[in-house]
């Protein structure tokens, strides 16, 4: 039986194991843990895992796969942490919403034995804790997959059919670009979302101004709502990137005050123009009409191990695995050439 050892259950951690309980995988154990005693008891009570734990050891130590499930800030002591617990060849995981200093701390504190995975469900609501977690949380969601460079292949299959397992469409990218792109639709709109509240609330007529906000402004609000911990640090994780798309927001909307500030132009063509492009983009994208670039497909599907597979080699080792695709007339590639002569 594999087991996945999850560390934080708060609304993904649960999530997770909440998707991963409902999946097609079997002979599957999830344990988890919380440093917060709500946060166990709350996952407890939604049936995420087979065990919850108090203490950390029990939840890594034999784990095949290991989650971190924490705020970003608090993986580099995590991972300092449970270096010395993990079993060779475990796979280490995370789901943080920056992913180069993540990386960066897992080649100096994990052990050679461990295999790092990158992660990222491009999920999540403004409500936190395990209260609020959901077995869909990822259905149809992108799940970016960040290998390192040393990561064996059965380590990034392990990852990625976790996340196809709970209804989620691996996306595979480095580091680097991650933590711009994620920067531009995830972070920004989060400081897009504080900044309105801001703005608006330290008005002296907010009071006033507040029986008037309806669907649009609860809408564009709403972020702001997010997890003050988790965002912190996100922010300070991912701050060169944050503030260059904030630059380029800036830009935009000072181009757009410009063009309403111009008394002279009487000419209302560009301003409509404006509104025109946007709505049409955003069009595009509901209809999902914008397609990823080729560069972050995997070349050979094929070469990459079903979870199962993966599961084994970490279990049995790879020469009794291969001893047992012999035997049994070579797995998927017996059945790849029959299909062939056929």
């Amino acid at each position: 039986m594999a087991k996945i050892g999850i560390i934080g259950t708060g609304l993904i951690g649960t999530s997770l194991g909440l998707a991963l309980r409902q999946s097609d995988l079997r002979n599957l154990e999830l344990v988890g843990t919380d440093y917060e005693s709500r946060a166990r008891s709350g996952a407890q009570k939604r049936g995420a895992f087979h065990k919850i734990e108090g203490r950390i050891q029990p939840v890594v130590e034999g784990a095949d796969v290991v989650v971190l499930a924490t705020p970003v800030m608090a993986m580099r002591d995590l991972m300092e942490a449970i270096g010395p617990m993990l079993q060779e060849d475990v796979v280490v995981t995370d789901v943080g919403s920056s992913k180069r200093v993540v990386a960066d701390w897992a080649a100096e504190l994990l052990p050679e034995r461990a295999q790092y995975v990158g992660g990222h469900p491009m999920a999540g609501r403004e409500t936190a804790g395990p209260e609020h977690a959901s077995a869909d949380l990822f259905n149809g969601k992108a799940y970016c997959v960040v290998p390192n460079a040393l990561a064996k292949q059965q380590a990034v299959s392990a990852v990625t059919t976790m996340a196809e397992a709970v209804g989620a469409k691996p996306f595979f990218i480095g580091a680097d670009e991650h933590d711009s792109f994620v920067a531009a639709v995830s972070h920004l709109p989060f400081m897009m979302s504080v900044a309105l509240m801001q703005t608006v609330s330290k008005s002296a007529n907010w009071d006033d101004i507040a029986q008037l906000a309806s669907s649009g402004f609860r809408d564009l609000s709403r972020l702001a709502s997010g997890d003050a911990i988790m965002h912190r640090d996100i922010s300070l994780t991912n701050r060169e990137h944050i503030v260059s798309w904030i630059d380029s927001y800036i830009r935009e909307l000072y181009e757009i005050r410009n063009l309403l500030n111009d008394e002279s132009d009487t000419d209302t063509e560009a301003v409509e123009q404006l509104f025109e492009q946007a709505s049409v983009e955003r069009a595009r994208w509901l209809a999902g009409d914008i397609k990823p670039g080729g560069s972050r497909s995997v070349n050979n599907p094929a070469e990459i191990p079903s979870f199962g597979e993966a599961m084994g080699e970490m279990l049995m080792g790879r020469k009794i695995m291969e001893a047992q695709r012999r035997f049994f007339g070579g797995g998927r590639d017996s059945e790849r050439s029959g299909r062939e002569r056929n």
